[in-house]
C-alpha cells in the first residue's frame, strides 16, 4: 500500500512540473512572436505623477496590483495612432480581468489634438500627458511607439519597441498569463 502511495505521489509531481514547464514555455513562446525583450533582471518600474486630459494627476502606483501596459506615443506618431484601437479592444477584452492600459503622450503641445483621437478611436483607457517628456527620460525611450509590460508586483516584465496588433490572440494570451 505504501509503495503505491509513494508511486502515486511521485507521478503526480512529474506531472505538476511537467505542466508548469510546458506553461513557462509557451508564456516564453507568447512573449518571443510579440516582440517582447525581457528584462536581464526584474526591477520595479520607476514611479510618476501626469495629468490627464482634465487635469486630474495621476500617479503609476494608482494601478498597483494590476498588470499595466504602459504606452508611450505622439500624435504625429503614425504607427502610434494606427495600434490604438487594438489597444481599446485589448483594453476592452481584458480590463475587468486586471489589465490596465495606460498611453502617455509625449506630445507638446495642443492638448486638443489628443482629445481629438481620444474621440476618433472611443478609447476609455487612461491619457496622461508628458509635454516635458520627463517620464519618456526616465523610461529611456528613445522611439515611438514604445511600451512596457509592468506586473502585478510593479516590476518590469518586459519592453517592446515598434506598434503591435495588441488585441491578437497570442496578446491575449500573453496578457492573461502575466494577468495570473
Amino acid at each position: 500500500m505504501k509503495r503505491i502511495s509513494t508511486r502515486y505521489w511521485l507521478l503526480s509531481g512529474m506531472a505538476l512540473l511537467i505542466m508548469m514547464l510546458g506553461s513557462a514555455a509557451a508564456h516564453q513562446e507568447d512573449f518571443d512572436k510579440m516582440g517582447v525583450a525581457l528584462p536581464k533582471k526584474e526591477k520595479k518600474a520607476p514611479e510618476f505623477m501626469l495629468k490627464n486630459l482634465v487635469g486630474d494627476a495621476v500617479a503609476l502606483k494608482n494601478f498597483q496590483g494590476k498588470t499595466v501596459l504602459l504606452n508611450f506615443w505622439a500624435t504625429w506618431c503614425l504607427p502610434c495612432k494606427e495600434e490604438l484601437p487594438a489597444m481599446q479592444r485589448l483594453y476592452k477584452e481584458l480590463g475587468s480581468s486586471g489589465l490596465e492600459v495606460i498611453a502617455i503622450s509625449i506630445d507638446r503641445g495642443n492638448p486638443d489634438k489628443i482629445k481629438k483621437y481620444i474621440k476618433q478611436y472611443n478609447l476609455t483607457f487612461p491619457i496622461l500627458l508628458d509635454p516635458g517628456q520627463e517620464v519618456r527620460k526616465s523610461y529611456f525611450i528613445m522611439g515611438l511607439p514604445t511600451s512596457y509590460l509592468i506586473g502585478a508586483d510593479g516590476s518590469f516584465k518586459g519592453f517592446i519597441s515598434g506598434a503591435r496588433e495588441w488585441d491578437n490572440p497570442i496578446s491575449i494570451r500573453m496578457f492573461s498569463d502575466l494577468i495570473n
